[in-house]
């Protein structure tokens, strides 16, 4: 079994988010992938607030599905007045689970 090293996810600009959200909202509910989970490792989290500054609050997660057709989330920075800072850095395609899941956890059971 591999280890996590808190660089697990990818960091993604405005397009490449908004193509993922965009083709995760136009797939048919009825083909839409799914998943049970998604890790982001805490090296690429602390880049995302660190480069959201002082006005980030917290994340806003999104469904997405990537170009070769996955799923993934879509993290993104959110300010105190609701608005996403989709501006700034993203992240997006963490390992997925199944395939890195705890499955002693009771979340997963």
């Amino acid at each position: 079994m591999s280890t996590f090293d808190g660089n697990e996810g990818t960091i993604v600009n405005q397009t490449t988010a908004a193509g993922m959200t965009h083709n995760y909202r136009e797939c048919p509910d009825d083909t839409k992938p799914v998943y049970n989970a998604q890790f982001f490792g805490a090296l690429k989290l602390k880049a995302l607030m660190d480069d959201c500054g002082d006005d980030f609050m917290g994340l806003r997660i999104y469904n997405g599905i990537d170009e070769s057709g996955n799923p993934t989330l879509v993290l993104v920075g959110v300010k105190a007045d609701q608005n996403d800072m989709y501006e700034r850095i993203m992240l997006a395609s963490g390992p997925r689970c199944p395939n890195c899941c705890d499955s002693s956890s009771p979340l997963n059971a």
